[in-house]
């Protein structure tokens, strides 16, 4: 078998075994090591696991995911619950400020507030130092040993 073919068969194998892709939808073309997913996937998720596992065979040297994302009708979200779950989301994650709030508009997700600090290579936190902006009104985990 020749290497191109050994390459292609090794993505389909890799993308079959993985449990967190449906392969049903995806065909897989390569060209010397040029791998090109295309086909239908239903989260995003999916998405990315399928290109990392085509990146984890050995003699890939590129991947062009070309898939396209179809939600199932039971993970559809309209404009309002998308925008409540996400700031439900961003709301629950302390490193996030509280002037971020995100917006829904036609399927569409849009974060506004300010810009993030710079990140400083001087800047650590440890577990028992959590940073400023976990002192606010939401409860915070507390590392034990």
């Amino acid at each position: 078998m020749d290497k191109t073919k050994a390459i292609h068969n090794a993505v389909k194998a890799g993308l079959r075994v993985n449990p967190l892709v449906n392969d049903s939808g995806i065909t897989v073309m390569n060209m010397d090591g040029d791998v090109t997913l295309t086909g239908v996937v239903t989260s995003y998720p999916q998405y990315l696991e399928a290109a990392a596992a085509a990146r984890r065979v050995a003699g890939v040297r590129n991947v062009h995911n070309h898939l396209e994302v179809v939600l199932l009708p039971h993970d559809y979200r309209d404009d309002a619950m998308l925008t409540t779950e996400a700031n439900n989301t961003l709301r629950a994650n302390v490193t996030v400020p509280d002037s971020v709030e995100a917006i829904a508009h036609n399927g569409n997700l849009t974060l506004t507030g300010p810009s993030p600090p710079p990140r400083s290579s001087r800047t650590r936190w440890t577990t028992t130092q959590p940073p400023p902006t976990a002192a606010r009104s939401r409860s915070t985990p507390t590392a034990t040993r």
